[in-house]
């Protein structure tokens, strides 16, 4: 010992030092440090004010379950909705009902600290309703673009007190989507149509959504980029001024049936059977798997 001792002051004062600076943030950094308030603004300038981050969670979209798993988060799930699927761990959660009617005495029965979801059309007086009734603090995602949903996976992330892996998450689908970019550069943008149902009441992507702008980011042009709606519901006449190069099934329905549609033949697009189907939760669950959609709609586009 006393030899040790002698070894140890000989070493330089430098070295004491640095030792000491070592050995006391080792020390600090074994000390969990308490979590102080989170204040975030939702998709509907709502602010969103929880005491700590939180760790009891219920989701009410596929989307916002996604996103929760795919940043480590998914352990504080303690419910979710019935359209929630994926991952497989999801089907193991107490399910508090469906998106638009979820069970308020479930939901209360959880005692969550925090309910998110993620929706197009949903109204700032809705999720008001939703917060009053529950006495539970209600966070909204309601991208435009895609980018958009990127944003809300950081917004998550700090809600959760999980921001460094949502930064991470955020940054490489960020990455992705600029090499998606990157690669459709100079290429021709075809005229484009998502069907998300099928005639008699044709549904097709509209304008003002997320959806609008992956078909950008994928290297196309969307058809209905002008309507006045996010989903307009359309005739054949109206598809048939369109005229679009290419017909993207989102819906369900095969493309070799969509080929033989009543008055079908006269399309373009049907005569060059540029029709495709893609997974439609690749392109509706504004998550992370929409750049998978994007990356898949683009080699479509551009094989």
């Amino acid at each position: 010992m006393r030899s040790c001792f002698f070894k140890l002051r000989k070493l330089p004062f430098r070295c004491l030092f640095l030792s000491f600076c070592l050995v006391f943030f080792w020390a600090l950094a074994a000390v969990p440090v308490l979590a102080g308030p989170v204040t975030v603004r939702d998709d509907l300038d709502r602010k969103v004010q929880l005491s700590q981050p939180a760790q009891r969670v219920v989701s009410l979209s596929p989307a916002t379950t996604e996103i929760l798993f795919a940043i480590g988060a998914g352990h504080k799930l303690v419910g979710v909705c019935s359209a929630c699927d994926y991952p497989s761990e999801v089907k193991k959660l107490p399910v508090v009902g469906d998106f638009m009617k979820p069970s308020l005495e479930r939901i209360a029965h959880l005692s969550p600290e925090l309910i998110i979801l993620s929706s197009a059309t949903i109204l700032k007086t809705v999720a008001e309703e939703l917060q009053s009734r529950t006495r539970c603090p209600v966070f909204v995602l309601r991208p435009q673009t895609v980018r958009q949903m990127i944003a809300g996976i950081t917004k998550i992330g700090s809600l959760t007190g999980d921001d460094l892996k949502a930064r991470r998450l955020s940054s490489e689908l960020t990455q992705r989507l600029n090499l998606v970019r990157k690669r459709l550069k100079d290429k021709r943008r075809p005229r484009v149509v998502v069907e998300i149902s099928p005639p008699p009441s044709l549904m097709v992507v509209g304008s003002g959504t997320y959806l609008s702008d992956a078909i950008v980011q994928a290297g196309g042009r969307n058809c209905f980029e002008d309507s006045s709606q996010p989903f307009p519901l359309i005739s054949r006449e109206t598809l048939y001024r369109q005229n679009p190069d290419v017909y993207i099934v989102a819906s369900g329905s095969d493309p070799k049936e969509v080929a033989l549609r009543e008055n079908f033949s006269l399309f373009e697009f049907v005569q060059k059977f540029r029709i495709y189907q893609i997974d439609p939760d690749l392109l509706f669950r504004p998550g992370p798997r929409l750049i998978e959609g994007i990356e898949v709609l683009a080699k479509i586009l551009h094989p």
